[in-house]
């Protein structure tokens, strides 16, 4: 495998897990816009460099196991997630203000979603172990740039939602876009699209 083929895969993987940073800045949270970008490159570029790893070496066992579900599995967990963005931007807290996710990038909130954007990266680290191919690199690979494009996307969608003169609007957007990724995944992995 060359270096420009692990790239290329590397900024594959990382497309979901941008797209989820950006829908989730959009949501109003108390964590500044550092804290938010080292929180979603840290969950987003670790899963991604852990999962190819866990892939690789659980291939023989568990690759026929985790590819017949892991579809359904992704577009679960971002459906959760979205729809509970929905929900709470209906939602009305004590002092009529629309209610917060809890708070989007703190780690309870970015597990499901981490996992659910790095399922692609696992069945990526299986394919390089069939293939006699080193997962290193590409782990590395991976790892790092989904960290930076998904800084960058928080950065970005935080500027949108500064801009946005409604946040449950701009909420409802986010959580209908990650609903949207997840069932895109679902298609994808049934062949739909």
């Amino acid at each position: 495998m060359t270096l420009t083929e692990i790239i290329l895969i590397a900024f594959g993987v990382s497309v979901d897990a941008a797209a989820v940073s950006v829908s989730g800045s959009l949501c109003p949270g108390k964590y500044s816009k550092r804290r938010c970008a080292f929180n979603a490159a840290l969950f987003f570029g670790g899963f991604q460099f852990f999962m190819p790893l866990a892939g690789f070496f659980s291939a023989t066992f568990l690759t026929d196991a985790v590819a017949a579900f892991d579809h359904y599995l992704a577009c679960g967990l971002l459906t959760s997630v979205g729809g509970k963005m929905i929900y709470e931007a209906f939602c009305k807290n004590k002092s009529g203000e629309t209610c917060p996710l809890g708070e989007f990038f703190s780690a309870g909130n970015l597990f499901f979603p981490a996992i659910a954007t790095s399922l692609d990266a696992f069945a990526i680290g299986a394919s390089l172990a069939f293939s006699k191919n080193s997962v290193w690199l590409p782990a590395a690979m991976m790892g790092i740039v989904t960290a930076g494009v998904s800084a960058f996307c928080v950065i970005l969608g935080k500027r949108l939602a500064a801009t946005s003169a409604n946040e449950k609007i701009m909420t409802i957007a986010g959580g209908s876009v990650i609903i949207f990724i997840g069932i895109k995944i679902l298609l994808q992995d049934l062949g739909v699209l």
